[in-house]
């Protein structure tokens, strides 16, 4: 395999549900670039600005940097990420998240997508989660393809069926002729054949960009049910079905989707 002459990116996914809604999230970090003849390892420059962004969330809400962020737990005021032994009231857990959304203005630009269906049998032939993965790594694939890199992906621990689908995806990946999108009567296999490598596990605790696509997954799922009125009374309240919109627009890649809106999260019907 010859590299590409865009470089080299990793995406790191991770995904949140209930029984009725699924959303996986991917976040792009540029690995190896090329500038002015010099081959650049930018990994450690954004993994400096993710370190910083850490050490701000504990200089401005007293998260320790060493605990890691989940945004489940965050927002309903449990896991004790109050100085990493006390507990966030709901009013005060849901400003805090909302700032750490705002905050996260450091990822490259288009740099984040998501995929939602809803949880059950079969869509467009997969079994849904299988469909929603797919449609995840078809959305990878064009951002690659797009830029011209290869690139490597790292899951959270504890999912050996992405594993397995990533596997497939990288040698058969059925994609509709409508820009890559589901549903079309006419596909083509358009494999994950620039994603070198097999799927990586890396454990979330020790991966701030982990952490941060498990923070924008909730986000979105919480978005998601507040589109179909399905939140609670106390999310209701707090209006989190507006927490997805507080992050900056620039790190949204918009061109995931096919439809009218431009939040970056593709719903599979």
């Amino acid at each position: 395999m010859i590299l590409k002459p865009g470089g080299m990116d990793i995406y790191y996914v991770d995904e949140s549900h209930d029984r009725n809604i699924y959303v996986v999230t991917a976040v792009c970090v540029p690995f190896l670039r090329e500038e002015k003849g010099n081959w650049i390892i930018k990994w450690p420059a954004m993994f400096d600005a993710a370190k910083a962004w850490r050490r701000m969330v504990k200089d401005a809400f007293d998260i320790p940097v060493s605990k890691e962020l989940h945004g489940v737990k965050l927002i309903a005021g449990r896991g004790n990420f109050l100085k990493g032994k006390y507990n966030f009231t709901k009013p005060k857990a849901s400003s805090t998240y909302r700032q750490l959304l705002q905050s996260i203005d450091f990822l490259p630009a288009a740099s984040v997508m998501s995929v939602t269906a809803n949880r059950g049998k079969f869509l467009y032939g997969n079994d849904r989660l299988e469909a929603c993965m797919y449609a995840l790594f078809q959305r990878m694939r064009r951002k690659a393809s797009n830029d011209d890199v290869n690139a490597i992906t790292f899951f959270d621990q504890g999912h050996q069926e992405y594993r397995r689908l990533y596997r497939m995806a990288q040698v058969y990946l059925p994609t509709g002729s409508m820009l890559g999108g589901w549903g079309s009567s006419a596909t083509k296999n358009m494999p994950l054949d620039m994603f070198v490598k097999d799927a990586n596990e890396k454990n979330s605790k020790y991966c701030f960009f982990t952490q941060i696509a498990d923070i924008i997954a909730y986000a979105a799922f919480l978005k998601i049910k507040g589109e179909r009125k399905e939140l609670t009374d106390w999310q209701s309240a707090y209006k989190l079905g507006t927490l997805y919109d507080e992050l900056p627009g620039g790190i949204l890649n918009k061109k995931a989707q096919l439809s009218f809106k431009s939040d970056a999260i593709v719903r599979l019907k």
